[in-house]
């Protein structure tokens, strides 16, 4: 079965129920919407602590290294951009849509002290990976608090 939305055409898998093709065909519409949209696509990533620093690596193969924000304020990475569909659309016939276009953005609460002047971030093979060095924790200290007993 083919379906046809705004010129493109989209032809749903032979094997699924009818059910299931018309779930598909919806979301497969549905990711037509223009990438303006106000809802952000999230790039899969990981994030992980090695004893002196935290990585956040995300996988935004496509991008472009100008169209990528990175921001780090009150414990909170955000990383956020813009990913351009350049493929030719006109008389196009789908099998399959999974690849992710428009606006994207994560954020991430950095549980740990960082040193925010030492914050580094790459892009490289379509992984842009941030890496964040913690900080040395200051000794906490410890002091009583008097207690006012009102009667």
């Amino acid at each position: 079965m083919t379906t046809n939305y705004n010129s493109i055409s989209y032809r749903t898998d032979a094997k699924q129920s009818k059910p299931e093709k018309i779930f598909t065909e919806f979301f497969v519409f549905n990711k037509n919407i223009p990438t303006d949209s106000s809802n952000p696509w999230q790039p899969p990533t990981d994030v992980y602590e090695t004893p002196d620093e935290i990585v956040v690596k995300m996988s935004i193969s496509g991008t472009r290294s100008e169209d990528i924000q990175v921001a780090f304020s009150d414990e909170i990475l955000t990383i956020s951009g813009y990913r351009n569909d350049t493929s030719p659309h006109e008389k196009t016939c789908f099998y399959q849509v999974e690849i992710r276009y428009g606006y994207f953005e994560r954020s991430f609460f950095i549980p740990k002290p960082i040193n925010k002047d030492t914050i580094q971030a790459t892009y490289k093979d379509g992984f842009l990976q941030v890496v964040l060095p913690k900080a040395e924790q200051q000794p906490t200290k410890t002091f009583s608090i008097k207690i006012d007993i009102q009667q």
